[in-house]
């Protein structure tokens, strides 16, 4: 599991904001990667 994912998984029990400070990530790359998410479904699925 990757750390965007970590925060996914938790971010209601804690919020986007407090996960990304305790794992040391910006808000703005985690919310990046939630938009590119769509695109790695396509990718994974095609192939």
């Amino acid at each position: 599991m990757n750390r965007f994912q970590f925060v996914e998984d938790h971010k209601d029990a804690y919020g986007v904001k407090r996960l990304c400070e305790v794992i040391q990530i910006a808000r703005s790359s985690f919310y990046a990667w939630l938009a590119a998410a769509p695109g790695r479904l396509d990718r994974v699925t095609v192939g």
